[in-house]
């Protein structure tokens, strides 16, 4: 931050125009933004998830969502580390005051950007129509204006990003120093802020080889080398304390999530980018969202809304084809470009925060086309009709925005005061008062619930929790997460709930109960705004909790199998064992003292009789004890190939040491090549204490 304080005051030199239109931008963007927040209160789910973590680092508990679990729970270093400092400030009793401080740093930062917008499009245009045309745009936008309030870290990607640009346009000695701290920046802000970075910097070295007033092409690639350079020593410092601190750089809120996109590749993304101008009118893409509202997916907005968007999303699109544009300004295309194709293709879902930096982008090319349209070198009849189509496109764009901005804040106004203040944040607190400080919850609205409870969460797809992402490699739908994982909590939508008794009927009623149910879909139903759905998406949850007698030996916590339902009971040489077919899941808690364990398994004789036949089963067991999960044992047993392998086996297996918190036994049937005939059971379950006296045994 000293660093850009320091680089931006160049743009003073340019007094006689800094101190009129600049200024008013400034004060503008902070009067809508504070207007905004002010009227909304809004904050962001997100940013109490974060923000757990910065309370943390404030207190001196480390940079951790739980203390005592070194997990990378958030996406952003700038995001995590200026709430800190304003923690810090503030003093721990004053979360209020807390993000109230970081909402003054990020509405400056978004002050600083349209700014920088405005100074930008003057430089490249040298008209005003074009700069306030961008500007207004940047300002008047419903979630540029909310993501830059509500604690996320919108406020400076985008300050950086228009640095970045900015910096293409001021050739000077300082020029490789302004553009690498800009990218750096961008990295502090988001960690996949390189697709931009990579986007901005191609385009503008590839674009400047056919401008009319070119750079000599080995000083501009010098000039983007040494940007680079300047970018990594400057982003180098978090890397690696994040690797010593959380053994990789890379934030466990990307390994989770990308664990849901899985099976994605380079060619793939090609040809999106190949295919989006196509798409764009006859799929789906991302592209309407750079002027859409907040989850506009969900809604059927006016088709006239859908199609404004579509129409200006494609010429921000396609304007990098124009050659008689400058380069920064193809660049910015290109990276609207390139951006929509990643969005489009990469996460499983493009979420809202992803978009204002495509709105930023957008808003230069259409800034500078504006320009270029208006002050054409053409003459009479025809120059007054370009000039008055320009005229309505500008104003039909502002005027658009600054509506569905007014709509936004309404909505967004109801949202916090029904279903986050009024529903999540009260099932956090009601968690904290009733749940025991060591048990974990499993949820997939982390923010408000995971702060407000403070206990261990479970949360999917697995942002604060890597054992639910390890959990997600072998059980693909909830009932047999909860299975794997055992909460001692479970908050569940109704919808949710419906869901598990789909895939495994009886499961809830069988292993939890519900004992609250938090529901305000009457009071949003009464609410006078245009989207009901996002509010409605998180007014009804049930919270349920484990039950302790599921099965008539409480260390017995659950059981999944993917085929079949039910655990029935069935005999392999004259031992009992419950069946188990692969694949599935048998949970069991170690009780304390435990050292040894001894369990016994096989597969049913009709297994390997007839046709068809089994393959084989893996028989794993895995020790879990919070974040840590070890594999302890693993053999595969496959009868029609083995003849030994037929009947009952046993294994005793030493167990790790430490019953700090509770532990689990998974006792896993994994199939091999096809699932046919793996009915197979685990038998007697003995534990032992580190004297060799059994201590249980679970038949």
């Amino acid at each position: 931050m000293l660093t850009l304080a320091a680089y931006s005051m160049p743009i003073a030199n340019d007094a006689k125009h800094f101190f009129k239109p600049q200024l008013v931008i400034a004060i503008l963007a902070a009067a809508i933004a504070l207007a905004f927040v002010l009227h909304t209160k809004h904050a962001w789910e997100d940013y109490y998830i974060t923000f757990r973590a910065s309370k943390n680092l404030a207190m001196g508990n480390g940079l951790v969502f739980t203390p005592g679990e070194k997990v990378h729970s958030f996406t952003s270093p700038i995001g995590v580390l200026l709430p800190a400092l304003a923690s810090y400030l503030v003093g721990p009793k004053s979360d209020l005051a807390a993000l109230w401080l970081f909402r003054i740093m990020s509405i400056s930062a978004l002050s600083g950007a349209a700014v920088l917008v405005f100074s930008t499009l003057r430089r490249t245009t040298g008209t005003y129509l074009g700069a306030w045309l961008a500007a207004g745009f940047l300002i008047l936008e419903a979630k540029t204006i909310d993501f830059s309030t509500n604690g996320m870290e919108t406020g400076f990607l985008l300050l950086f990003t228009v640095w970045a640009i900015w910096a293409t346009c001021n050739p000077s000695p300082k020029q490789w120093r302004h553009l690498g701290a800009a990218w750096a920046g961008i990295m502090w802000t988001r960690p996949d802020g390189f697709i931009y970075i990579g986007l901005l910097g191609a385009g503008f070295w590839l674009f400047n080889f056919f401008a009319t007033e070119r750079q000599d092409r080995l000083a501009s690639f010098i000039l983007l080398l040494k940007a680079a350079l300047l970018c990594t020593v400057l982003y180098l410092p978090w890397i690696i304390w994040a690797t010593s601190y959380y053994g990789t750089p890379i934030p466990h809120t990307i390994t989770a999530k990308g664990s849901v996109s899985d099976g994605k590749t380079i060619f793939g993304a090609l040809k999106t980018f190949a295919l989006l101008p196509v798409n764009l009118w006859t799929g789906e893409t991302t592209v309407p969202g750079a002027l859409m509202p907040t989850y506009y997916q969900a809604v059927a907005w006016p088709s006239i809304l859908t199609i404004t968007a579509k129409v200006f999303g494609a010429v921000a699109m396609l304007a990098w084809l124009c050659p008689g544009l400058r380069p920064q300004v193809r660049a910015a295309s290109l990276a609207f470009h390139g951006g929509n194709a990643y969005l489009t293709y990469f996460p499983y879902f493009p979420f809202p925060w992803y978009f204002p930096i495509l709105g930023l982008l957008a808003a230069i090319v259409w800034g500078a086309l504006a320009s270029k349209l208006f002050y054409s070198s053409v003459s009479g009849r025809q120059l007054w009709i370009r000039r008055g189509l320009v005229m309505f496109a500008a104003g039909w764009l502002l005027i658009t925005q600054a509506t569905l901005t007014i709509k936004a804040a309404g909505q967004m106004e109801a949202k916090q005061r029904l279903v986050y203040d009024g529903n999540l944040r009260r099932i956090g607190e009601w968690l904290a008062t009733n749940a025991n400080p060591n048990d974990r919850v499993f949820l997939e609205p982390l923010g408000y619930i995971g702060y407000f409870s403070q206990l261990r969460t479970d949360d999917y797809p697995g942002l604060s929790c890597p054992r639910m992402v390890e959990a997600r490699k072998g059980a693909k739908d909830w009932s047999s997460i909860l299975i794997v994982l055992s909460p001692e909590w479970a908050v569940i939508r109704r919808s949710e709930a419906m869901q598990i008794e789909r895939e495994q009927p009886g499961f809830l009623s069988t292993f939890y109960k519900p004992v609250q149910h938090f529901n305000v879909l009457d009071q949003v139903a009464k609410a006078d705004i245009p989207d009901h759905f996002m509010l409605e998406f998180d007014a009804d949850f049930t919270v349920y909790r484990l039950s302790k007698n599921a099965f008539n030996d409480n260390l017995i916590l659950g059981y999944h199998v993917k085929h079949g339902s039910g655990i029935p009971v069935d005999i392999i040489d004259n031992v009992g064992v419950r069946i188990v077919h692969a694949p599935g899941t048998l949970s069991v808690r170690v009780p304390a003292g435990a050292t040894q364990v001894e369990v016994s398994f096989g597969l049913l004789p009709g297994t390997y009789e007839g046709n068809p036949q089994t393959d084989g089963v893996i028989f794993d067991v895995t020790w879990a004890q919070g974040a840590d999960w070890r594999k302890i044992y693993s053999r595969t047993i496959d009868p029609v190939a083995h003849l030994e392998h037929r009947g009952i086996h046993s294994a005793v297996i030493d167990l790790p040491n430490g019953n700090s918190q509770p532990v689990r036994l998974l006792l896993h049937t994994g199939q091999r090549n096809h699932p046919a005939k793996d009915w197979s059971g685990w038998g007697g379950i003995t534990y032992r204490d580190a004297n060799g006296q059994i201590i249980h045994v679970t038949r």
